[in-house]
């Protein structure tokens, strides 16, 4: 804030330790109690997070002084320990350990051992880790309580890596479940959100582990656990999408020999179905999206396929915590940004110019400073924010619930903006136009597309106008060039260049500028076949929507060579279009 106090600007926010990340995998049991082994200010601060988050749980303090730091906290930790034993007879005693605690080494194990609590479990976060960090830690350390003798259920899996901070994720769990009894697999424990302690001590009892948020946590617990009790683990594939979440299924499937695959199929035709009756890729095919997932690098890396590949979506930035994940993203947008300021997403948003914004309430805050309507909520924090077992971002119904919100986000936004009059209009204005800006505005409206035109020109008339205003002169074709070059999307600087560059040509059409390659048209002799296609064939990809052709070659080619064929035919092709019930 400067003198006068009038130039307010968000300060930079507190990124989560590892500490919390322990405290919020620790909490989402049920039946247990979570000790913060830490002073009143660590407590008090980790107390509003949660609340602020409307995430229903009970932490209990040692409420640390300077003295106990300095000199010993055990009697404290002790004392604690057997008030919530008598008071609240938990299952399990979780004991995270503060960074004060770790740096004079209080002799938290033997405090436990000397309690006799059965299942006490102590959990060190590191010093100076990242939040998933202290999310493996704790799951490694729960493993100390499972019960390793208990008998092998058939068909049955642990979902591992939802926590109470994991955005979304008992709608995820819920839709997981579903396709996984569609193909008679039951989930037998969640670690940890939603579990009991008596879910994860028989969790070793599954056949396998499916780790749900790979690029968050999970691995490492699913790793030991295959050290310790010979269960198998998946974490290549992340079930988001309708492909995705096919491949996941059918992945599933294969590892426990179940050959039955109808409940996928009906799926992905329930998936077809549902793009025919909306028609929704004629929309999407034109939109561009920012993710910001700062505390889900999961769905960044989930989320930024489906759209860019089976949506047709731009994705024009993206911002995560995780390096893997980040290169990982850079395949599909290559504004990729980690750990980044707010004033450096801030600039990422102005400049990129995305028609919707994914993130938490930070980034709300910060896109309406700049004048971005279209938000979706998709991180923590919210504040306030109701969420459901009703809009998962997995699974195929999760992939029609982010087009559903995509779509009706864009389109709601632009009804409220223009009152629903969709070519109305732009306001006169005060100040003069040159007749070559006046042009070039009227040109770029003919390419913008129809769901967003009158948006777009609207905000480009003011801040040409604003520009003009500030340098006392008429809007001129070079402030026109300017204000088209800072708030026009990636995907269309192309196709809005050549106005100005050829400005004096009157005689290239909307059409042709369109045609341009920026248009990521895709065209046949381009792709690249690994077997032997008749022509006829590769004349029927040109049905097919540009950005679907490289999977459909793919897909198609896969299934001539599960059912051994050499070449992919026309009675290959129309069998594979069968089977997807196209």
């Amino acid at each position: 804030m400067t003198g006068n106090g009038k130039d307010f600007r968000m300060q930079e926010i507190h990124t989560p330790s590892a500490f919390e990340g322990a405290l919020w995998t620790t909490t989402g049991v049920r039946d247990a109690l979570t000790i913060f082994h830490a002073p009143p200010g660590c407590y008090i601060n980790q107390h509003v997070n949660m609340l602020i988050n409307d995430w229903t749980l009970e932490l209990y303090s040692t409420n640390l002084s300077y003295a106990n730091v300095m000199q010993g906290a055990e009697d404290k930790l002790e004392e604690v320990m057997q008030k919530v034993i008598t008071k609240k007879q938990p299952k399990a005693i979780f004991i995270v350990t503060a960074p004060s605690v770790e740096v004079t080494q209080d002799d938290v194990e033997g405090v436990a051992s000397k309690v006799g609590f059965k299942d006490t479990v102590v959990i060190r976060p590191p010093i100076g880790g990242i939040v998933s960090d202290g999310k493996d830690e704790a799951l490694l350390r729960m493993l100390d309580i499972m019960e390793s003798s208990v008998p092998k259920k058939e068909r049955t899996v642990n979902l591992l890596g939802p926590t109470n901070s994991t955005f979304n994720w008992m709608a995820d769990v819920c839709e997981l479940r579903r396709m996984l009894a569609g193909i008679g697999v039951t989930v037998n424990t969640v670690m940890t959100a939603g579990a009991t302690v008596d879910e994860i001590k028989r969790a070793p009892r599954a056949g396998l582990n499916l780790c749900m948020y790979p690029y968050d946590c999970g691995v490492k617990a699913a790793q030991e656990m295959e050290k310790r009790f010979g269960i198998p683990y998946h974490d290549e594939i992340v079930p988001i999408g309708f492909e995705n979440s096919a491949r996941w299924l059918e992945q599933v499937a294969a590892f426990f020999g179940i050959e039955d695959t109808s409940f996928v199929k009906e799926e992905m035709k329930s998936a077809l179905d549902f793009a025919r009756a909306n028609m929704f890729f004629t929309v999407t095919f034109e939109m561009t999206a920012a993710l910001s997932f700062d505390n889900n690098n999961t769905y960044a890396v989930g989320i930024s396929d489906f759209f860019k590949a089976e949506a047709g979506v731009g994705i024009v930035m993206c911002s995560v915590s995780s390096e893997v994940a980040a290169e990982r993203i850079k395949k599909t947008c290559n504004e990729v940004l980690l750990n980044p300021t707010i004033e450096e997403k801030r600039d990422m948003y102005v400049s990129s110019a995305p028609m919707a914004i994914f993130g938490n309430f930070y980034d709300k805050k910060v896109s309406m400073d700049e004048g971005f309507k279209n938000f979706i909520f998709a991180d923590i924090p919210t504040i306030g924010y109701l969420s459901t077992e009703n809009c998962p971002f997995m699974g195929f119904r999760g992939a029609k619930y982010l087009v559903q919100s995509l779509v009706n986000e864009v389109y709601m936004g632009i009804f409220l903006e223009t009152k629903g009059e969709m070519e109305g209009a732009i306001s006169g204005g005060v100040v003069p136009w040159e007749i070559e800006a006046e042009q070039a505005l009227m040109k770029i409206g003919e390419m913008i597309p129809h769901f967003v035109r009158a948006t777009a020109l609207k905000k480009l008339h003011l801040v040409s106008e604003q520009t003009a205003q500030e340098r006392g002169t008429n809007v001129t074709l070079a402030i026109m060039q300017q204000v088209a070059d800072k708030f026009t999307p990636t995907k269309f600087k192309a196709k809005f260049s050549a106005v100005f560059e050829d400005r004096g040509n009157g005689d290239e059409t909307p059409d042709e500028v369109a045609s341009s390659p920026d248009g990521e048209d895709v065209p046949i002799e381009s792709l690249t076949f690994t077997m032997p296609w008749e022509d006829e064939v590769k004349d029927m990809l040109e049905q097919i929507p540009a950005p679907f052709r490289k999977v459909a070659v793919s897909n198609t080619e896969a299934y001539a060579r599960k059912h051994s064929h050499n070449t992919v035919t026309v009675e290959v092709f129309e069998a594979f279009r069968e089977e997807l019930g196209m």
